[in-house]
């Protein structure tokens, strides 16, 4: 692999800090990105935007990153352009679902880097990332520890892109191989059939129309594993229109 090609992948993996509270951090991580090739940092909704911290923890490497920040006002609206959203969560209770170490992800996000932008998301320093955060990503990374579950944020950062510029390094075989793995779905996509199938599902009340995103939980999972390429998400999305379409017309045959 070359290295303009190395480049060009990991360039395509976005940092998304989701209301980070210290600007330190926020240098830290531009930081991180200028040492491993990483893409533009996105911000949501951050806390302290303070220039002198920033620029600091940043040093002069980082300072690009720095100056192309961009910043949204929900997480949704930083994801408008990725095909694939991963989120980092220390935590591990049963609404976070199905759980994956930075080795197991790397083959699926470095997949996806060779088409166009990856999104690894992080949360607040204080709290980490939300269900209703993770519910928007279609993997969640643990980084396994010992003793105090929590990094600070710049650190889950480097693992996370030191773990991917390693694979990528060793495994350039793999990822030039364009039949290794089929072209997953972009996020849009895995999101809208997600919908489509808690619709359809709610309607015949496979999952309780009540708390619909917590009975969903165990099928998102599924789906995220699935890696699903676009012509499999169009095809399960026919499936949900024909389980709506059939509840339209029993509801209208006993009526």
């Amino acid at each position: 692999m070359t290295i303009n090609k190395l480049m060009a992948d990991l360039n395509n993996i976005i940092p998304i800090l989701v209301r980070p509270r210290f600007p330190e951090n926020i240098g830290a991580v531009a930081r991180v990105c200028a040492n491993m090739g990483l893409g533009p940092i996105r911000l949501v909704a951050p806390e302290r935007l303070w220039d002198a911290p920033m620029q600091r923890l940043a040093t002069h490497a980082g300072q690009p990153w720095l100056q192309s920040l961009t910043c949204y006002d929900c997480l949704g609206q930083s994801l408008h352009d990725c095909l694939l959203a991963v989120g980092a969560s220390a935590r591990v209770g049963k609404d976070r679902g199905f759980l994956v170490s930075p080795r197991q992800a790397g083959p699926q996000i470095l997949q996806n880097a060779q088409h166009g932008p990856v999104a690894l998301v992080f949360g607040p320093e204080d709290r980490g990332l939300n269900t209703a955060d993770l519910d928007l990503c279609a993997l969640t990374i643990n980084i396994p520890t010992v003793g105090a579950s929590s990094l600070n944020l710049a650190q889950a950062v480097m693992v996370l892109a030191y773990e991917l510029r390693l694979q990528l390094t060793e495994n350039s075989h793999v990822f030039n191989n364009k039949y290794s793995m089929p072209k997953q779905a972009p996020l849009k996509e895995q999101l809208a059939l997600r919908q489509h199938l808690q619709q359809a599902f709610a309607a015949i009340k496979v999952i309780n129309p009540e708390n619909q995103e917590h009975f969903m939980r165990p099928y998102k999972a599924s789906l995220e594993r699935a890696g699903l390429s676009s012509r499999e998400v169009r095809a399960w999305r026919g499936l949900a229109r024909k389980i709506l379409w059939l509840h339209r017309q029993l509801n209208d045959f006993y009526k």
